[in-house]
């Protein structure tokens, strides 16, 4: 689901009570909790926790595993609100109401950057080390979820779902349009979906009016440019006057042009994306380590003759080899005020420490794909076939700057922006667009 310097929350104190509010009637119950004293003698008390894994995600179901069995062990209810897509604004909408959740299972991206500087939630620094947490933690995972993505920053939430982020590719397709190999330069991208287009076949599938857009223009668009530059045109701007990004963007317009994208692609969503791959309409597409478990359960057979890999790379490309996203800005925990009241924080304790036992983590990366951020062997729980492949996938590819912390809270703007991208916008119409969303 990296910015340096996040933005404060737009106007959380700004949000009104409305139907997000109702939503989330469950947080912030009226009932008196127990003091400290008394949770501790006689267990129970609840915890008010609104997630972004959802019913009918594959995340979903190892959560709730964890939380029937901490409700078992404790006593302690879940009171589960299921985010939205705009979990951010509707988390926002409930602190401004007086009905904050006390823990949120979200993605650090977009104002969830900007909760800690906004007061929304609280820094986590002292509970990973007085939960014991810090022993377990990778050192990657941690410095992505602290302020400015680097050591030092304060710890803004706890990193859980870290993520490969590859080029899919249907090898069925591509061999029955003629395409021999997996293509690795922009060349042979722009052949190979010529080919493909030739056999009635869809080339790169892409929801270009949402955030698997997003994330693959900044992919393409950074192709000359190396990673301290592009974190700093992406939080401050400069799209327009920096050369190697411009280019980044005009090369994005000539594979526009040169119909690698499917047609409409500005009016595609990820749900449209992953439909017409899995249903063998389009034969490439750029998705995470989650949508694994989802290819499968597609029923499509769709896991069976994918291959994955990276998104080409252009003559001059300032990577080596093509390139890929990975990180540990996916799911995590953060902690509200709320949450860190003494009548609530040791539930949380119980709670998020119990999410980091070997067999709970093991479980996730079974059932759900994810990319353990504790230390350990988790290789023989790695057996969906697609996660055992991008476990693998270091030596084939680089890894590209993920936009979303550097981005912050730019994010939505951006994204209209980029939808203009995947329509018929000039390279200056883009980049001139990406510099006001940035300073805006």
């Amino acid at each position: 689901m990296h910015r340096t310097t996040p933005r404060a929350v737009r106007g959380v104190a700004a949000f009104a009570a409305g139907a997000l509010v109702l939503s989330l009637a469950a947080c912030g119950s009226d009932d008196p909790a127990p003091g400290p004293a008394a949770a501790s003698a006689t267990g129970g008390g609840s915890i008010d926790v609104v997630t972004r894994w959802t019913a009918g995600n594959s995340a979903a179901q190892a959560q709730k595993r964890v939380f029937d069995a901490f409700t078992a062990e404790t006593g302690i209810k879940i009171n589960l609100t299921e985010g939205l897509e705009a979990i951010d604004d509707q988390v926002e909408t409930a602190v401004a109401a007086g009905k904050s959740p006390d823990l949120v299972i979200v993605n650090l991206f977009d104002k969830t950057v900007g909760w800690l500087d906004a007061g929304v939630t609280v820094p986590v620094d002292q509970y990973v080390k007085d939960w014991g947490l810090a022993g377990k933690m990778k050192p990657e995972a941690l410095d992505e979820w602290r302020v400015g993505g680097v050591a030092g920053g304060q710890l803004q939430g706890l990193p859980f779902s870290g993520f490969s982020w590859p080029l899919w590719y249907n090898t069925d397709l591509l061999t029955k349009a003629g395409v021999t190999e997996v293509p690795k330069t922009t060349d042979e991208l722009i052949a190979a979906a010529k080919k493909l287009r030739d056999a009635d076949i869809g080339p790169v599938t892409v929801g270009g009016n949402d955030w698997t857009g997003q994330k693959l223009f900044y992919q393409i668009a950074q192709s000359f440019t190396d990673a301290a530059t592009m974190q700093k045109v992406m939080r401050e701007g400069g799209y327009c006057a920096t050369a190697s990004v411009l280019n980044g963007i005009k090369l994005f317009t000539e594979l526009r042009d040169a119909k690698v994208f499917v047609d409409n692609a500005a009016g595609l969503s990820a749900d449209d994306m992953y439909a017409s791959f899995y249903s063998g309409k389009a034969a490439i597409m750029s998705a995470g380590s989650w949508a694994y478990t989802e290819s499968k359960a597609s029923g499509t057979g769709i896991e069976t003759h994918t291959a994955l890999g990276g998104f080409p790379v252009p003559s001059g490309a300032a990577y080596a080899k093509p390139t890929a996203y990975q990180g540990f800005t996916g799911v995590g925990f953060m902690i509200t005020k709320q949450g860190a009241e003494p009548d609530k924080i040791d539930k949380i304790r119980q709670l998020v420490t119990k999410f980091y036992d070997q067999p709970t983590v093991g479980d996730f990366v079974k059932d759900a794909g994810i990319l353990p951020p504790i230390t350990g062997d988790f290789a023989s729980s790695a057996t969906d076939p697609l996660l055992a492949a991008s476990l693998g996938l270091d030596a084939a590819v680089d890894y590209a700057v993920l936009p979303d912390v550097w981005i912050g809270s730019a994010s939505d703007p951006i994204t209209q922006v980029l939808t203009g991208a995947y329509g018929e916008a000039t390279p200056q119409e883009i980049c001139e667009g990406l510099d006001t969303a940035t300073k805006g």
